[in-house]
């Protein structure tokens, strides 16, 4: 199924500000160490006015006076003239640096904050706006640093927290995120961005209700109907669906976003596998004259998990003649004709869907799926390949070309895959857990190699600390404790694993052996049956698709 960005409403509009007040302050505060407020620039004109015209100290003053009236790009120039003259003065080289972070130069901006900060490592002011520099460059780890050293300074530096609960919720270590956001609830309730950052942290961690509480204030923030949107998608992204409808109610019936408002309710309804109720939903829109594609493509999806498959065949293909030029019509439809094992239909269409959009990366991995599914490895090796030279950042691309990779045994390109978009992506509990998987399998065949079973575990752990949600990282958890005769630690991962997918029988069939071992026979027997039962209702289907997450394509 098209998997659909859930950052869109986080981006528009009133949301494309700068995110951390850190970054903000660039812009309030002075220019330059030493200088208390905006207004000490006219002191400087005072100081410098004997300076000769082409002296540094007069350059300084006029990039100062420019940069406070908004003409940055003359800014820039005079403080660049007053760098050249003295290239190792570190706040000349700062002043510099910030106008030019001003300006988004953020990886100029940041060697010149470096450099100043070899000079004058006490200037804290510079390095935090260095931090907030290798935050948005994404180094997170060097922005890390810099960060604990101004805390460690300055233990009460409300900025530095912010930031480094930013920093943390973007790199995956979302314990860290919590302890620094909650330590600063002012600066938080300011940004809905924090807002939502704080929120994701607290799902992650499994701290749900405060999850919801934190989403809750979004509706209070002065954003409208659109603040309740956004936190309709992170709600609905984290499975916590009885949030998300709690915050639709907050859409009046009469808004102009109702009709947006009752396709996030079919949605929330959809994920919590109601599809009777979803559909009734959708209909109720469709009978109101509101079709869409997306309307539509999920009415299709809840004729499929309902097993009404020419139902859901005849909407997808309603959906491609409501809309030819929307792609994902013919990409749900073609995932769907994959999902029922319909190889030669679903290969005819997703050729003609790769032909009909060329630029498509999605379009591409559709057709790299089905070459997948049918174990024609090397060409879904190239198609994947080629998906990601369109799209280098789609764990779905990367996690396809990895697996043809396995299938067309390059499992040392595989690793190289994975252990590569980990760097660009770190803390991406997916591309951990198929790491994981190739490791384990490789131990199969190496006479049981310590070394790759620790690794595996080791980043399990991190794939279950990053994503709590994924069944199969608790269930290949739960096998390696069950190996180990680690029976509740077994147990406990299980359970997790069988929680999270009842349907999954293979998680059901473990659970039962590891009850079996620990003598809870009534329990076993259960999921033994379970199981049973389970596996009778599996259909020849390719493996379970998972729903749409978001509205927005």
């Amino acid at each position: 199924m098209a998997t659909e960005s859930m950052t869109n409403l986080s981006v528009s509009g009133k949301f494309k500000r700068l995110t951390v007040a850190a970054i903000a302050r660039l812009l309030i505060f002075p220019l330059c160490p030493g200088v208390e407020s905006p207004g000490s620039v006219s002191f400087l004109g005072e100081r410098f006015s004997e300076k000769q015209d082409d002296a540094p100290e007069a350059h300084l003053e006029r990039g100062l006076q420019q940069a406070k009236s908004g003409d940055l790009q003359s800014a820039e120039e005079e403080l660049r003239a007053a760098v050249k003259l003295q290239p190792n003065n570190a706040e000349f080289l700062s002043s510099l640096a910030t106008v030019l972070a001003m300006q988004k130069k953020f990886r100029e901006s940041s060697s010149l904050f470096e450099k100043a900060l070899k000079i004058n490592p006490d200037d804290l002011r510079s390095r935090e706006y260095l931090a907030a520099n290798l935050w948005q460059l994404h180094r997170h780890a060097e922005a890390k640093q810099n960060l604990r050293v101004l805390l460690n300074a300055n233990p009460a530096d409300a900025q530095a927290k912010l930031l480094l609960g930013m920093v943390s919720e973007q790199d995956g270590d979302y314990s860290t995120a919590v302890t620094m956001l909650e330590t600063v609830p002012v600066l938080v309730r300011e940004q809905p961005e924090v807002i939502v950052a704080l929120a994701k942290s607290y799902y992650r961690t499994g701290q749900r209700d405060r999850a919801a509480a934190c989403l809750l204030q979004l509706t209070d923030r002065g954003l409208g109907n659109q603040g309740i949107l956004l936190g309709v998608q992170i709600a609905d992204g984290m499975q916590d669906y009885s949030t998300a409808e709690i915050l639709i109610s907050k859409i009046p019936v009469d808004s102009s976003d109702s009709v947006t408002a009752r396709y996030h309710l079919a949605l929330a309804r959809f994920q919590a596998k109601q599809y009777e109720d979803c559909e009734r939903i959708l209909q109720q829109l469709l009978g109101a004259g509101q079709k869409s594609g997306k309307t539509l493509r999920l009415l299709g999806w809840c004729h499929h998990y309902r097993n009404l498959e020419d139902d859901a065949i005849n909407t997808f293909r309603e959906a491609v003649q409501f809309d030819p030029t929307d792609q994902a019509n013919f990409v749900d439809l073609g995932t769907l004709l994959l999902a029922d094992r319909r190889f030669g239909p679903a290969l005819e269409l997703a050729t003609r869907t790769v032909n009909a959009f060329p630029d498509s990366s999605e379009a591409l991995r559709l057709l790299g799926s089905i070459e997948l599914a049918t174990e024609q490895f090397k060409n879904a090796e190239r198609i994947y390949s080629r998906s990601l030279t369109l799209d280098p950042k789609s764990t779905e691309g990367i996690l396809g070309l990895a697996k043809a990779q396995i299938g067309a045994g390059m499992a040392k390109q595989a690793k190289t895959t994975l252990e590569s978009a980990m760097r660009q992506s770190p803390g991406t509990a997916a591309f951990e857990l198929e790491l994981a998987l190739v490791l384990l399998k490789e131990k199969e065949g190496a006479n049981g190699n310590g070394g790759l079973d620790a690794r595996a575990e080791q980043l399990l752990q991190s794939a279950a600390k990053h994503d709590p949600t994924l069944p199969e990282t608790h269930s290949q958890l739960g096998e390696i404790a069950l190996h180990r005769g680690q029976t509740d630690l077994a147990i406990a991962h299980l359970q997790k694993a069988v929680k999270i997918s009842p349907e999954n029988a293979r998680a059901h069939f473990s659970l039962a052996r590891a009850y079996r071992r620990s003598g809870r026979n009534d329990e076993a027997a259960k999921e033994t049956t379970l199981f049973e039962t389970l596996k009778e209702k599996e259909s020849p289907r390719a493996a379970p698709l998972p729903p749409p997450v978001s509205p927005n394509k």
